[in-house]
């Protein structure tokens, strides 16, 4: 028995609908690769192994702070993929107990950035439970988040920050577990 004409004719557009459908999810997700790359996968594979702080984290950290610029330099004197200062350089140096110290130029090297962009990351995991309060930290400086942690206006349980009183800084740490959060669907499927 011949199928009929019309229900052959809606079978092919139900299937040309889905067929355009699967092409925009898949063109979507490319856009979404594109806007949210990986690169220097190894560095931060192994960088994280090491310090125990988890990929899409640094990722969105990277993201951030240089956009996978390894070059890049801020007004405030960082440099590199994770934005780095001199000083906090020196300071991570001296809490490695490493004996040979590098100098800053070192920081345009993507493995030493990594490396110590996410060695910093684990100090601050260490010191503070919420990662909100973490990448405020990054941002900011452990000082000023010590600071806000003690301060009921900013901080209840000396814990967690209910507000940021620095807007760079809340707006850094929203674009971070955002890049985080996308980071986590398009490569770790969480």
């Amino acid at each position: 028995m011949k199928p009929r004409p019309k229900i052959l004719s809606v079978i092919i557009s139900i299937l040309l609908l889905l067929l355009v459908g699967i092409s925009l999810f898949a063109g979507y997700k490319f856009y979404l690769k594109k806007a949210y790359p990986v690169k220097y996968q190894n560095f931060i594979e192994e960088a994280c192994k090491t310090h125990n702080v988890e990929e899409p984290l640094v990722l969105a950290v990277i993201k951030a702070e240089s956009k996978f610029q390894e070059n890049a330099n801020s007004k405030a004197g960082a440099i590199g993929l994770m934005q780095i200062t001199p000083e906090t350089f020196e300071w991570l140096q001296r809490q490695s107990g490493k004996k040979v110290y590098l100098d800053e130029n070192n920081l345009k090297n993507p493995k030493i950035n990594i490396e110590y962009g996410t060695y910093f990351l684990s100090i601050l995991k260490k010191k503070y439970s919420d990662e909100k309060v973490i990448l405020s930290a990054y941002n900011a400086g452990m000082g000023a988040t010590d600071k806000w942690l003690k301060d009921p206006t900013y901080s209840l349980d000396g814990k967690t920050l209910k507000s940021i009183p620095y807007s760079e800084t809340e707006n850094y740490v929203e674009n971070v577990l955002s890049n985080q959060k996308m980071y986590k669907k398009l490569y770790y499927n969480n």
